[in-house]
């Protein structure tokens, strides 16, 4: 099966504006660092590098791409070369309707979707012989149609190797024998660590939003409250502003990773440190940042922490700019907590970069490296530390980089609150 527009449409597409136009910005970037790293063509196969590429965020990927080769988008390094994408039938009309991409390769799944006219008439021709699942035959003969129809069959193929499923990478290695597939992880999270200007909005929306359900969860704390009964809270508050303000966008999942008191099934108590480490995905994009409580009135010991902490992070976010190294960043954290008489403090990164991942942490980390911050970039800055003794801490907030410093994209206290 294909579905795609007729050739004369693709070679001249539409000019593409807000959220068609930033993935095609999106894709002129990653395009040349593709070719400074002599790649001729990039298969994207991961969720977020699919949306990254495509402006598409296909349900199916989200919930089976680790399963053998499903939704992918096909960008070759050459601007003047169409790029492709190859996606169930199911979710064709989804990427049609949300792509600028004109050129949408479909493979037959087990679902039937047509409409009810074409199902009710008795034409045995239209009885078709789907698949149990989906073939990847089918898939990756797509892969091969779309690569030959460019001139792209004999080239240097980057894909996301790193990433995917063996049986992925079996299936790559069939249809192109002899090709040795280049692994892209790091042209990839080279080209999304600066960020679009819509993206930034989103990351800011997103990032909005951990404040709202943080402050909804702390205004219901209560003494004998389970973690699970907090991150309820920390949802509904969420939900509430959604319902309140829809134009805020899609809020597609979230993450929740307290510590409270002294145990993992721990209750609240007073003296317990409640740690809220959550986010949430707002149109493909996470917020992550994290920040601690005590209930009732901190020990000297708590408050000794916190304050080392706080301090080796006010002195990070100091040097945040354009132009400084992550490894100035990092040391400057690390022995500011230190002198501050946690003197065998360590901890191998004090951040890191943020966007699309569903595991959040993406690649640079503020560590020991020599990553240079520029405009554009979107970092979380966190200082954790969980003694066993004392409870779980962390301040961590997301910090856009500016042209001339930097900007908090989230605004809640980094004292230390007492409830």
């Amino acid at each position: 099966m294909k579905q795609s527009a007729d050739r004369s449409d693709r070679t001249n597409p539409v000019k593409c504006t807000g959220e068609r136009g930033m993935h095609a910005d999106l894709r002129k970037r990653l395009q040349r660092n593709l070719r400074t790293r002599g790649v001729d063509v990039y298969i994207a196969c991961t969720p977020s590098n699919v949306h990254y590429t495509s402006g598409f965020q296909s349900s199916f990927l989200d919930l089976s791409w680790q399963m053998t080769g499903t939704d992918m988008v096909v960008l070759p390094s050459d601007e003047d070369i169409e790029p492709a994408i190859i996606v169930s039938e199911y979710c064709a009309p989804l990427a049609a309707d949300t792509s600028d991409i004109r050129d949408i390769r479909c493979y037959s799944m087990w679902t039937e979707g047509r409409d009810l006219k074409t199902v009710t008439r008795s034409d045995a021709n239209l009885r078709l012989q789907r698949p149990e699942q989906y073939d990847p035959r089918e898939i990756f003969g797509l892969l091969a149609s779309i690569l030959d129809d460019r001139g792209l069959g004999a080239t240097r193929i980057g894909t996301d190797v790193a990433l995917m499923k063996n049986g992925t990478y079996e299936w790559f290695r069939q249809s192109f024998p002899g090709r040795h597939l280049i692994d892209c992880e790091d042209i990839l999270y080279g080209a999304r660590m600066r960020k679009h200007p819509q993206e930034i909005e989103r990351l800011r929306r997103a990032a909005g939003l951990f404040d709202i359900g943080v402050e909804h969860a702390v205004s219901n704390i209560h003494a004998g409250q389970t973690a699970d009964a907090i991150r309820y809270d920390f949802e509904a508050g969420v939900s509430q502003a959604m319902r309140r303000q829809p134009e805020l966008g899609t809020c597609q999942n979230s993450f929740f990773f307290p510590h409270i008191g002294f145990g993992a099934n721990a209750r609240v108590e007073t003296g317990a440190i409640v740690k809220l480490d959550c986010g949430v995905k707002l149109d493909g994009y996470w917020s992550d940042a994290c920040r601690h409580f005590c209930f009732g009135r901190p020990s000297a010991d708590q408050q000794f922490v916190h304050d080392a902490l706080r301090a080796g992070f006010d002195a990070a976010l100091a040097l945040i700019r354009p132009g400084v190294a992550m490894r100035t960043i990092y040391g400057a954290a690390i022995e500011t907590v230190r002198n501050k008489g946690l003197h065998a403090y360590s901890r191998g990164h004090v951040g890191h970069s943020i966007g699309m991942d569903d595991q959040t942490e993406e690649p640079p980390f503020i560590g020991p490296n020599d990553c240079v911050l520029e405009p554009g970039m979107v970092i979380c800055l966190e200082l954790p530390f969980y003694p066993p003794d004392v409870g779980g801490f962390n301040i961590e907030d997301m910090i856009l980089v500016t042209e001339t410093g930097h900007s908090a994209l989230t605004r809640l206290s980094r004292d230390l609150v007492s409830l």
